[in-house]
């Protein structure tokens, strides 16, 4: 790696820039082979580290650590939440505390990372539609059916971008209506979500498709694709800018 932006365009990847500086990095990626193929070397990685094996703890081992947290109860009843703050023992204490942990919010890096992950899924299965239709009547009824929102739906086709369906999918465990559009031969997805008060990553690129985040009342939303930056550009606004 020879180009001396290459620390700015992985702070860039990692989603640590903001503002003009974001911008200014994704302008540079857009022309630079060399952090063009640190971007693939990031995006391979992620990859691999997804589909590494995961292993769950033999049960005599669970055992074993619950009945430590049970002796660990009773014998310091005062540690705190995770010795006692929860009503019965040490492992329920546990258990309340990772399902405290799964009611909030999810990070800016994580909702980066699960639709960039979501949109790759879907291109590679070859499940990017649910309901094909062009016809916002057809689609908006059926994600309000399925996903249980019902966000905007617009043909874009005028600027280039045309709707050609819809599906349900998963953001950071959140069911999401997504409405898919294409532009040349190019797929855009629009995710819509119920707003839990998490904080927005800002513009960047995350598995090689640039992402965008906005919120609009009481929802979410995020734009994913790997068109061009001038073309993704204009239907994120499209998309910001459509009303019900």
């Amino acid at each position: 790696m020879n180009c001396q932006e290459s620390l700015r365009t992985q702070s860039y990847l990692d989603g640590e820039l903001h503002g003009a500086e974001a911008e200014a990095a994704e302008r540079h990626l857009e022309s630079c082979i060399d952090c063009q193929a640190l971007a693939v070397q990031a995006a391979d990685l992620s990859d691999a580290l997804r589909k590494s094996a995961r292993y769950r703890a033999p049960e005599s081992l669970r055992l074993r650590l619950a009945a430590r947290l049970d002796r660990e109860t009773a014998r310091k009843p005062a540690r705190g939440f995770w010795y006692g703050a929860a009503s019965g023992s040490g492992l329920t204490a546990l258990a309340a505390g990772f399902a405290l942990f799964a009611m909030l919010p999810p990070s800016a890096a994580t909702l980066a990372q699960s639709v960039a992950d979501a949109h790759a899924r879907a291109l590679t299965s070859g499940k990017t539609i649910m309901v094909a239709s062009s016809n916002h009547h057809t689609v908006k009824p059926w994600l309000a059916e399925h996903a249980g929102i019902s966000p905007p739906v617009t043909d874009f086709a005028d600027a280039g971008f045309v709707l050609t369906g819809g599906r349900v999918d998963d953001v950071a465990g959140t069911r999401a209506a997504v409405s898919v559009y294409r532009h040349g031969n190019h797929q855009l997805d629009l995710f819509a979500w119920p707003d839990r008060g998490a904080p927005l990553p800002a513009p960047g690129i995350n598995r090689g498709f640039r992402t965008r985040f906005w919120k609009s009342g009481d929802m979410d939303y995020a734009a994913v694709s790997d068109v061009d930056a001038a073309a993704f550009r204009k239907f994120s606004q499209l998309a910001q800018q459509q009303r019900e």
